[in-house]
């Protein structure tokens, strides 16, 4: 009989991914780090990039260790490594050291979001076989809503206490709450019987997916909306305080909706998608982002622009929820685990290409354009490779 509460384990895994959702609030956190060390923004946004880039490294190539530790050690080794990274992040900033910066906040707490963005999903799900999609959503917005607590905390606490003390406050703070979450984490007696999207399934060797022509597509598929996607995010309150003239307190609150809409994206994209399909759905993706990174390029009223940035960011959260069953759909449900633990390759590659591009320049207009012609080509590249991404015919 078992002891644990399966709504209880939904909510201890929200929690961790709640946590280390707040690497999504990163662009709040450039003006008093610029403030207190004078680094340039673009350097500070390397951090972030390096943060995701671990992230989609470790949910790519930990997933057998995860399965072999279970889940108790690996969401404690989650919360050991994102508290470590944000401490070290604050010890960075209060001797000035840059590069330090970057292993703490970049490396030790990527691999710590690594560990804690794939553990609970992969144990979850287990306790919902009859309805996976709804726990894998509720769990994966709850990382994009993690950006919504920070966004509203990070500022405050700055003003208060200073960067570094602000570091280790939420250092000591996440850690608090993940560290209970995951000594609640366990797989159901029966669990050996169901697959889910993250973890289970037939192991798959690198070589093989590596090789197959299907896998390139759902890789560049995810890439190019990632890169524009997490372009925004990485500069969001800048950009709300360059472009849209917003003050502190707005740009704020324009950083936590974005988180809102990405979350809100997660599940209501993924339940679209089983009405019209997924390839319906990415071409969506495609066509809104295109129409609304053109719209903003002509900068329009603040309440144009932030609607087009919410269904921009609420596509990106969606593509994220949709893969998966994307890949069921191509490869069959056993191999969906280790296949999208490589396409998640994109979400590393994209945390550098995206704010690398819209850092080049000041000009927020053409580089607007520039995503707006990347999504174009994506449709287009959708529609060629349509016949190549067919889902099986029915056993």
């Amino acid at each position: 009989m078992e002891s644990k509460n399966k709504w209880l384990m939904a909510l201890a895994g929200m929690t961790l991914q709640l946590c280390i959702g707040s690497i999504y609030a990163y662009s709040v956190w450039i003006k008093p780090i610029q403030t207190l060390n004078g680094w340039d923004a673009h350097q500070l946004k390397t951090a972030f990039s390096l943060a995701i880039c671990f992230l989609g490294l470790t949910a790519a190539f930990m997933g057998k260790f995860v399965q072999k530790i279970g889940p108790v050690k690996s969401g404690l080794l989650a919360a050991l490594l994102f508290g470590t990274g944000l401490a070290g992040a604050g010890f960075a900033n209060s001797i000035g050291s840059l590069p330090l910066f970057f292993l703490f906040y970049g490396v030790v707490a990527g691999i710590g979001l690594g560990f804690g963005y794939i553990t609970p999903v992969s144990v979850v799900v287990k306790w919902f076989p009859d309805k996976p999609g709804l726990a894998s959503g509720l769990v994966i917005m709850s990382f994009a809503a993690g950006s919504i607590l920070a966004a509203q905390v990070i500022s405050p606490l700055t003003m208060h206490y200073g960067v570094p003390v602000t570091f280790y406050i939420l250092a000591v703070a996440y850690a608090a709450l993940m560290v209970p979450a995951s000594l609640y984490l366990s797989a159901p007696v029966n669990a050996s019987a169901v697959k889910d999207y993250h973890s289970g399934g037939a192991d798959v060797p690198a070589k093989v997916i590596f090789g197959d022509i299907k896998y390139y597509a759902l890789f560049l598929m995810l890439f190019l909306n990632t890169t524009c996607g997490i372009a925004l995010i990485a500069v969001a309150a800048p950009m709300a305080r360059a472009v849209l003239h917003m003050t502190e307190i707005a740009a704020i609150a324009f950083v936590s909706l974005i988180g809102l809409f990405n979350g809100l994206g997660r599940l209501f994209w993924s339940s679209i998608s089983d009405k019209i399909g997924r390839w319906n759905t990415f071409m969506t993706f495609y066509v809104i982002g295109t129409i609304c990174f053109v719209v903003i390029a002509q900068t329009p009223a603040a309440g144009v622009f932030q609607i087009m940035v919410f269904l921009i960011i609420s596509c990106y959260g969606g593509a994220f929820a949709t893969m998966p069953a994307f890949i069921k759909d191509i490869y069959g449900e056993d191999k969906v685990g280790p296949v999208f633990g490589y396409v998640l390759l994109a979400w590393s590659a994209a945390a550098f290409v995206g704010p690398w591009l819209i850092s080049r320049t000041s000009n927020y207009q053409l580089i607007f354009y520039v995503f707006a012609a990347i999504l174009a080509f994506t449709a287009l590249l959708l529609v060629l490779l349509k016949g190549r991404l067919k889902p099986l015919a029915p056993r």
